[in-house]
């Protein structure tokens, strides 16, 4: 069962699209070889900034963190999260990534950063990443 994000709007958004599995090779003529390993693309991020919060928020995405055990169960995300995107880049975040597989999990060994700014005001820095697992 996914584990709720808290629903809020973040203050920034960087989305690094996932990428296809594949090695390469260089011969000592410098031809190049590329192998592709898998037919889906995986391991996209999402990196969120939410600043000037309250506290509260701040302990809603570390209890979040908490409940899905770090990187190992599913996030649910609320619409918020990909407010900030219009149009096609919003059903693409949301609709496209689920029906090829992809499932939103915090990004192993990048825990939640949160920064006092003042006293009851924090911010906030969150990695996900998209990722195919096996269920």
């Amino acid at each position: 069962m996914a584990v709720p994000f808290p629903d809020i709007e973040p203050s920034t958004r960087r989305f690094i699209a996932p990428d296809w599995p594949t090695s390469e090779k260089r011969s000592q003529s410098g031809t190049v070889s590329v192998r592709l390993w898998g037919s889906k693309a995986g391991d996209g991020q999402l990196a969120l900034g939410f600043n000037n919060i309250r506290d509260e928020i701040g302990q809603q995405i570390l209890a979040a963190h908490r409940q899905a055990k770090g990187a190992t169960h599913e996030l649910k995300l609320p619409p918020s999260i990909f407010a900030g995107y219009s149009g096609p880049m919003a059903a693409w975040l949301q609709e496209q990534l689920a029906a090829d597989g992809l499932r939103w999990f915090f990004k192993k060994g990048q825990t939640p950063d949160i920064e006092s700014v003042v006293p009851g005001i924090c911010s906030a820095k969150v990695t996900l990443v998209a990722e195919l697992r096996v269920q």
